[in-house]
C-alpha cells in the first residue's frame, strides 16, 4: 500500500492535474490531457467517476458555471461525460506507465470498489465532505484519503476528521466557489488546519491563475490540486479555473523552486554566504599606531570590514572592562588575541 509519505513534503509538494471532466467524455481526449500533464512535470492526474442516477436528482439544472451549456439538466450532462470502467482502467495504465499517479474520486460505493484496484489513494469531494456514508465506506478500503473542505462550516470540518483514519489523511483546504474570488481563497486556514488536526495539508485551488496553489506552497501546503485543461477552447465546466499545459508548467516550476527555497531551522551559515560573511562584517581595528602595554579605548578603535576570523568579537571587546596591547600594533589591525589582551 502506498504510504501517505509519497503525496508531497513541504519540500517537495505533490501537484495533481485535476483533469476532473475536462475530457467531456471523450477518451482520447482524456489520453491526451495526461500527455500535456505528463510534459508539465506534474506528479499525478485526477479524474472523477459517478453513476449520474446515484450522484444527481433527474430534475436539477446545469450549474451557472458551465460554458455554452446545452443541456436540460446536470444528470444530462453528467450521463453525457461519463467514461466507461474500461476506458478509466486504460487512462490509468496510461499513466502507470507514464510513471505518474492515477488518482480519482469516486462519488458512490460502486466506484469506489471499481477505483480501488487502480488508485493509490481515494479522494472525497467538497460536496461529499458531509457524506458519512460515502466516506466511512471508503475508508474501509484501507488507503490513503484525502478529502477536500470547501462548502464547510468550521465544525463540519471538525466531524470530517473525525471520520478520517488519522496516520492516513490529508485534508485539503478549498473554496467550493468557480472559480473563487481572492478576497474568499482564505489561505490562513492551512496553517490553521496544520495546527488543529496535525495533519499534512493540501489546497484544492479554483482560482483562475497560479498565485493562490503557489502562495499556498509557501504557506506550508504539501499537495496541490489545480483544474486542467487540454485546451482552454473546449466547453469544459471547469475551464475558467483549469491551467492549460504552460500554465502547469509554471505552477510545477514555482513550487519545485519554492521547496529549494524552504531551508532548515534553526538558522545557520549557508554555503553561499560563506564569502560574504567574511567581506561584509566587521571586526574592531585600531585607528592609530598603539604601543605595546598601552590601555586600548573606544577612542582608539573602529569597527571595520573584513571580519577575521582570528580577531576578537565585537561583543567581546565592548564587553571588556580594559583592553591592553600585549604588542606593537600598527593602524588599522584587528585586535586579536596575540596582540591584545581583554579583562
Amino acid at each position: 500500500m502506498t504510504d501517505i509519505t509519497h503525496f508531497g513534503s513541504r519540500k517537495r509538494p505533490y501537484i495533481i492535474a485535476e483533469i476532473g471532466n475536462n475530457h467531456l467524455g471523450d477518451v482520447d481526449l482524456a489520453h491526451s490531457t495526461i500527455d500535456a500533464a505528463i510534459q508539465a512535470g506534474v506528479d499525478a492526474v485526477k479524474f472523477q467517476l459517478y453513476d449520474p442516477n446515484l450522484l444527481i436528482t433527474s430534475s436539477e439544472p446545469v450549474l451557472k458555471h458551465v460554458p455554452n451549456n446545452t443541456f436540460d439538466t446536470q444528470r444530462e450532462r453528467f450521463r453525457h461525460m461519463v467514461l466507461e470502467h474500461r476506458e478509466f482502467s486504460a487512462l490509468a495504465d496510461h499513466a502507470k506507465e507514464k510513471k505518474v499517479d492515477f488518482l480519482c474520486t469516486p462519488f458512490d460505493e460502486p466506484s469506489a470498489d471499481f477505483l480501488d484496484d487502480i488508485v493509490p489513494a481515494f479522494k472525497i469531494a467538497s460536496g461529499d465532505a458531509s457524506n458519512f456514508g460515502l466516506i466511512d465506506y471508503v475508508a474501509t478500503k484501507g488507503k490513503p484519503m484525502m478529502a477536500s473542505t470547501g462548502l464547510c462550516e468550521q465544525d463540519e470540518v471538525d466531524q470530517l476528521v473525525g471520520r478520517l483514519p488519522k496516520d492516513q489523511s490529508i485534508i485539503f483546504h478549498c473554496v467550493g466557489a468557480y472559480p473563487t474570488p481572492d478576497n474568499e481563497v482564505n489561505m490562513d486556514l492551512i496553517p490553521f488546519y496544520q495546527n488543529r488536526y496535525g495533519l499534512p495539508v493540501g489546497f484544492s485551488d479554483h482560482t483562475p491563475d497560479t498565485l493562490a496553489p503557489l502562495a499556498a506552497i509557501a504557506m506550508g501546503a504539501t499537495i496541490i490540486e489545480k483544474h486542467f485543461i487540454l485546451d482552454k477552447s473546449l466547453l469544459g465546466g471547469d475551464r475558467a479555473l483549469s491551467l492549460d499545459e504552460n500554465e502547469m508548467r509554471i505552477l510545477v516550476e514555482g513550487a519545485r523552486r519554492i521547496g529549494d527555497m524552504r531551508g532548515v531551522t534553526p538558522r545557520t551559515l549557508t554555503e553561499s554566504e560563506a564569502y560574504g560573511k567574511g567581506k561584509l562584517r566587521r571586526s574592531v581595528y585600531v585607528k592609530h599606531f598603539v604601543t605595546a602595554g598601552e590601555v586600548i579605548t573606544a577612542d582608539d578603535t573602529v569597527y571595520l570590514r573584513p571580519e577575521l576570523s582570528d580577531a576578537h568579537t565585537i561583543s567581546s571587546v565592548i564587553a571588556a572592562k580594559k583592553t591592553v596591547a600585549k604588542t606593537d600594533i600598527l593602524a588599522e589591525t584587528a585586535l586579536t588575541p596575540l596582540n591584545c589582551e581583554l579583562s
